[in-house]
């Protein structure tokens, strides 16, 4: 009990301030995809969100080669059609996740479970797309600069990033590390929900954004 409410106390009031997120074990992930409580991603409240973050990845290449990093059940990839993208790899830290997405997207989408924090991809990728996962990584500016390492020559990262209470800090943390492109807000239906979707680029050690 004292252990977890110092991890608590941690995340709170140190690692919180800092832009750290929040680390889930896969096997709770697991336990939500089984008992459907991800299935509101399919709903009306998510569209929008949804239907931005596919504009946002058609304006940036005609025909991209995408990274869903943090596929969940491959919602991302319903809204493309077939030849649409050169080609789509979804990645989540979650078995059941993936197995659900198998059953779902486009039928040359390709699936892995890794874990984000750990797993680099080789690439090269148009389009990294980081939906609503950074808040789960333990040093989001970390993970997403080892992500960036496979995009090639003018790809971008696109992240979304619901606001919450943690949110303002991670966004002044990958500040230090990336610059922004284009910033775009997106609310759901009733007005109470709020994500912000950012187009990112890495910038070298000179602080010019990579080439």
């Amino acid at each position: 009990m004292l252990a977890k409410m110092l991890r608590h106390l941690r995340r709170r009031f140190i690692d919180g301030p800092r832009g750290f997120g929040h680390p889930v074990p896969a096997a709770a992930f697991d336990a939500e995809y089984r008992s459907g409580h991800w299935q509101l991603l399919d709903s009306p409240d998510e569209q929008a969100r949804y239907a931005a973050l596919a504009a946002l990845i058609r304006a940036q290449h005609r025909r991209p080669r995408l990274l869903d990093a943090g596929c969940g059940s491959g919602r991302l990839a319903t809204l493309f059609k077939p030849g649409e993208l050169a080609a789509y790899h979804g990645v989540d830290l979650s078995p059941e996740a993936i197995r659900v997405a198998q059953e779902s997207a486009l039928p040359d989408a390709h699936f892995q479970q890794v874990d984000l924090e750990t797993w680099r991809p080789t690439g090269p990728y148009d389009v990294i797309v980081a939906n609503e996962v950074i808040g789960y990584f333990y040093d989001p500016a970390a993970t997403l600069r080892g992500l960036a390492r496979a995009l090639a020559p003018g790809g971008v990262l696109v992240v979304s990033l619901y606001r919450w209470d943690n949110a303002p800090a991670i966004w002044r943390r990958l500040g230090g590390f990336f610059t922004t492109g284009q910033a775009i807000t997106t609310t759901n239906g009733g007005g109470d929900k709020t994500w912000d979707i950012r187009i990112l680029l890495p910038l070298t050690l000179g602080g010019a954004p990579r080439p």
